[in-house]
Formats: structure tokens, C-alpha cells, sequence
């Protein structure tokens, strides 16, 4: 019979998700025989899709009111049926005061782990590639004067017989909370493309992506969100005089937004992961709010200026890219680094390929002390 594993993470929601999980489906198909193991996933924010039957039902403002009456240990469910449970590539630790917003008060914590894995699962729950989501110059001392903020982190690293974290400041949180055997690893979207037979492909476009502010929220940080839409307009006409240049977009909003720039431009936009994967394999390079664009072209081989407001953008250091505060991000700046990313992108080819093969020997050896079998 095969061992199941179950995704903690978002179905049909999000492209950088599918990433991180495919990624994680190829490291975990190299560490356990292909015909050993299935897969299924719960979309995280409505937990209720654990619970097989209510997959349509991705409303949590309405599935946590069904949720505490049913039966958890009769009901067929993909966290009490799993042999192994994790959760997928994400910020997992956040600390926002100013919106009253924490990382303790999640969704689905409670509602997966607490009343379904430990009260009647029989899974290892591992938590891979765990990140921060803060103010992008965050020292993480925010987190340590919240006391339910740390008994929730350290939960949930005393639920989990494995914990790795993708971005420096969670490392130093974990570190800072006495969990010294928690490694800094480059998230595992670095693996997906292979997960899908996707290999590097013609330098054609330089790839921008365009979101308001840069981000996804801006965590009380005074952004400078109409300069960097000016900013962006100018660079991109800038770039279209002197490259083949083609705007990829993670959702229907930003699609629309970046028509705004040039509706006769060159746009991508799919509800396919595996349409977004072969569509970066084609960059020469890019500069991209969305930093798992910058995972997903930098495994193949093709570099990127991440350019965001929060500490997910800096998680591209660990594969070698560069990082920039939105606010900083001036015309001039820009084209310094597109002279740069012009005269030395095939330099980055290398790099990868090192961090790669580092990276997933690290990850297939822990998997083998954690998790030698199911």
C-alpha cells in the first residue's frame, strides 16, 4: 500500500505555492521510491478542503462553522488518513502589531494540527521551508515581546520532527528562541522545474513584473507606492528600446495593471504552474516583485533583481540574487543593474548549479535522518 503525504499549502491560489510544493514533491520522490508514495494537498486557507467531500468549499468564513462539528475520527481526511504531513514553503512567522495581525492566530494551525494530527493522526509533520513576513528591515525583535507569538513558534517546532527555514531573519528567530537545529536552506521551488521536466530555455525576453507597492501588503511602512509606479513605467519603456522585454503576471489583478503600462505589450498570464515554469525557462533575465519568479528562472539558470517592501524578498540571497528595498529602487538604480544583469547574466549558470546541488544534498540528507521511512 502507498504511504500518503499530505501538502500544507494552496491549490489553484497560488503560483509561487505550486512552486515550493512541486519542489518538495521532487526532493521527497529522489529520498522515498516513486511507486511508495501519493500526494494530496489542503488549500491552508480554508482547512475544512482536509476533510475529503468539502474540496469546494474554499470559504473559511464559512467552513470554520462546519469545521468543529464534524466527526474528526470517522470522516476520511487528508491529515488522519497521512503518513506524512508538511507544511509547504511559506511566512510561516509574522509579527504585525500595527494590523493586529500574527502568525499565532493563523487558520490553520488549530484547526489541522492541533484537532486533527494530534488528536487522531498518526503522521511526522515536517515544516520546510519556513519564512518571515515582515517590515523589509526588520531586526525580528518584534516577535520576542509577543509571548504568544513564541509559544506558537515553539509549538510548532516541538510538533515537527523536522523544521528548516528559507530567509535569514527566521534564522536568527529560531536561533534567538534556543532552536539551534533549525538550518537556513534555499526554498525548495529551486526543484520544481525538474519535478517537471522543464529545462533551461533561449534567453529571449527580459521579464519585468509589476504589483502595487511592490509587495503584497505594506506592514506599516510608509511605501512610496505612486513614485514606484512611475519608476516602473519608465524603466519598462526604457528596456522595450533595447530588449525584447514581456511583463509576467501571478494573477488577473496584476495583469491588469501592468496593461496600464502598454496595452500593445507582451503579457503572460496562465492558470497553469507549468505554463509559468516553461514561460521563465525563456528569460534572459528579469527584474520582479514576485520573488518565486526569481526561484523558478534562477533554477534554470537566469537571474533577477528582486525588487519588494518585505523580508520574503530577501530570501533571494540564499540562491545568489539581489535584493532591493522598494523605496530605493530609482530609475537610475535600475539601470545601473540592467547594464550589470546585460554584460554578466550567463555568469549566474554556475552559481546556481552549486547552490543546487548543495542545497538538495542537504535536504535529502535530513530527510534521511528525519524521515528514513514511512
Amino acid at each position: 500500500m502507498k504511504k500518503k503525504i499530505t501538502f500544507i499549502t494552496t491549490v489553484s491560489h497560488n503560483v509561487g505555492d505550486d512552486f515550493v510544493r512541486e519542489g518538495l514533491k521532487f526532493l521527497l520522490k529522489k529520498h522515498f521510491s516513486n511507486d511508495q508514495i501519493q500526494f494530496t494537498s489542503i488549500h491552508k486557507h480554508s482547512p475544512i478542503t482536509s476533510s475529503y467531500g468539502f474540496e469546494w468549499l474554499r470559504s473559511h468564513r464559512y467552513g470554520r462553522r462546519i469545521d468543529p462539528f464534524l466527526p474528526k475520527s470517522l470522516v476520511p481526511d487528508r491529515i488522519t488518513e497521512a503518513d506524512l504531513v508538511i507544511q509547504s514553503g511559506a511566512p510561516v512567522y509574522w509579527c504585525h502589531p500595527t494590523d493586529n495581525s500574527y502568525c499565532s492566530n493563523n487558520e490553520w494551525y488549530t484547526p489541522l494540527i492541533r484537532e486533527r494530527l494530534k488528536k487522531f493522526g498518526k503522521a511526522k509533520l515536517l515544516n520546510i521551508a519556513a519564512g518571515t513576513c515582515q517590515p523589509y528591515f526588520s531586526d525580528g525583535s518584534e516577535f520576542l515581546s509577543n509571548p504568544d507569538v513564541v509559544a506558537y513558534i515553539k509549538e510548532f517546532y516541538q510538533d515537527s520532527v523536522l523544521s528548516t527555514v528559507r530567509d535569514r531573519l527566521a534564522l536568527n528567530l529560531v536561533q534567538n528562541l534556543g532552536l539551534y537545529d533549525v538550518p537556513l536552506l534555499p526554498c525548495t521551488s529551486i526543484f520544481a522545474a525538474e519535478e517537471h521536466g522543464v529545462l533551461p530555455g533561449p534567453d529571449e525576453y527580459v521579464l519585468l513584473n509589476y504589483m502595487k507597492g511592490g509587495a503584497h501588503y505594506t506592514l506599516g511602512q510608509d511605501i512610496h507606492v505612486e513614485e514606484w509606479e512611475k519608476t516602473f513605467g519608465k524603466f519598462y519603456s526604457f528596456l522595450k528600446e533595447r530588449e525584447k522585454v514581456a511583463l509576467v503576471c501571478h494573477n488577473e489583478a496584476e495583469l491588469e495593471a501592468a496593461k496600464k503600462f502598454d496595452p500593445a505589450g507582451t503579457f503572460f498570464y496562465s492558470a497553469s504552474y507549468v505554463d509559468y515554469m516553461k514561460f521563465y525557462s525563456r528569460a534572459k533575465f528579469s527584474f520582479l516583485n514576485r520573488v518565486h519568479g526569481g526561484f523558478m528562472q534562477g533554477s534554470l539558470g537566469k537571474p533577477s533583481l528582486i525588487i519588494g517592501n518585505d523580508t520574503r524578498a530577501k530570501m533571494s540571497a540564499e540562491v545568489g540574487l539581489e535584493s532591493v528595498f522598494v523605496n530605493d529602487a530609482s530609475f537610475d538604480f535600475l539601470v545601473s543593474k540592467y547594464e550589470e544583469l546585460s554584460s554578466h547574466h550567463t555568469e549566474y549558470r554556475s552559481v546556481i548549479k552549486d547552490i543546487r546541488e548543495k542545497a538538495m544534498n542537504a535536504y535529502l540528507n535530513l530527510f534521511q535522518d528525519r524521515i528514513p521511512s514511512l
